[in-house]
């Protein structure tokens, strides 16, 4: 059996991609791993609404001044022109 240029790029290949499709079922099988652990914990949430999985899901009610047009998160507008 002679070993040519052809049949070892084709063996390459076959193994690269085999490779590739067991890289992406393990990454899959993380994923879902992490979001089966995030969805089995009973974590509270704030008092704000924020929930505890991390800082990129927080939200905040915001309200736009009715005299200046700034938006602001608490009862009223921190402005100088506003505050009568």
């Amino acid at each position: 059996m002679v070993f040519s240029l052809q049949k070892l790029l084709g063996l390459f290949a076959v193994i690269w991609l085999v490779w590739t499709v067991f890289r992406f079922f393990e990454v899959r099988q993380k994923r879902q791993a992490n979001q089966n652990s995030n969805l089995d914990t009973d974590v509270p949430s704030d008092v704000a609404g924020v929930s505890k999985s991390g800082p990129d899901n927080a939200s905040v009610d915001l309200q736009e001044c009715n005299i200046c047009g700034t938006w602001f998160s608490g009862e009223t507008c921190e402005e100088e022109s506003c505050q009568k």
